[in-house]
């Protein structure tokens, strides 16, 4: 599951860096979170599914939505239009340690071994390393320092959001947990799009190029529904810190594509980072799970 996250999530920054060229952030992160939605929703429905009640639960849930959710996906809608989808990959490696230090400071109790923390922090390490490679250069990308400052920012909302996300999980499953997150985050980012931008245009989306709707269906199916379900079930079985690990391998999946697809430049000491984060996850990986979470199997 760790493996097929990072691979989707991987790809997201490409679609995202493709989408931008024919919609707003805004616009895009309602989109994506809408998509998604409609998508987990009739997963759930199929499922049989019931919908969570109480206003604690629909409480947190909406503190996942607006957190882990809408906040990333605008943020990382801004930052592609002023770096690369090399850099907002990278940014996404602060996400393990930033979920293991909130997780420690919250005292949820994920109980590491010496090993699983040496791995955390070789990962950590090759990701400082990538990041702290030339800054994109070039007309199109004179202000790449904001740009990866707001996907940084993303990246603290993501590792706030897995924390959240958990409990919800194991109280109402993970269908259900990502169903409802993700109808909440639609119903908010419509509001937030409409106080903000007004009603679209009927031209908006007409006008937009293929390639960038077709980017953003992916995002929206692909991307956000398909990758929330996995996440979510993940984050009930295995913990926060261990699902977000996906973040480690994330930016060089990223980094990977956008030279392939894009032309983006790759450093020559991004490699020598990728080598330290793959020791990272595989040292990680082979460590003791957390055994509160870990004998408890989701359900829905």
């Amino acid at each position: 599951m760790l493996a097929f996250l990072s691979l989707l999530w991987g790809c997201s920054f490409l679609l995202v860096k493709i989408a931008v060229r024919g919609f707003e952030p805004l616009s895009l992160a309602f989109g994506r979170i809408a998509i998604g939605a409609v998508a987990l929703i009739a997963v759930a429905v199929a499922g049989g599914a019931s919908w969570p009640r109480g206003r604690g639960l629909w409480g947190r849930l909406a503190a996942v939505s607006i957190i882990g959710q809408i906040t990333p996906f605008v943020l990382l809608g801004a930052a592609a239009r002023l770096t690369t989808s090399a850099d907002l990959a990278l940014m996404m490696g602060a996400v393990p340690v930033l979920s293991f230090g909130l997780s420690r400071m919250l005292g949820l109790g994920e109980v590491w071994s010496r090993r699983a923390a040496l791995g955390l922090a070789l990962g950590f390490a090759g990701v400082a390393l990538s990041v702290a490679s030339p800054l994109a250069v070039g007309e199109a990308y004179a202000h790449a320092g904001w740009g990866r400052a707001l996907a940084l920012l993303a990246a603290v909302a993501y590792g706030a959001g897995a924390l959240l996300s958990r409990a919800a999980s194991l109280a109402i499953g993970a269908t259900t947990a990502a169903a409802a997150s993700l109808a909440i985050s639609t119903a908010l980012s419509l509001g937030l799009t409409l106080a903000l931008q007004g009603f679209p245009s009927a031209g908006a989306l007409t006008n937009a190029p293929p390639e960038a709707i077709a980017a953003l269906v992916a995002l929206g199916v692909f991307n956000t529904a398909l990758a929330y379900l996995v996440y979510f079930r993940l984050v009930a079985t295995a913990g926060a810190t261990f699902a977000a690990l996906n973040n480690y391998a994330v930016p060089f999946i990223g980094m990977v594509l956008g030279w392939a697809a894009l032309g983006e430049p790759i450093a020559g000491v991004a490699w020598i980072g990728f080598a330290l984060v793959l020791a990272g996850v595989l040292l990680t990986g082979s460590a003791a799970l957390p055994r509160k979470v870990a004998d408890r199997p989701p359900r829905g």
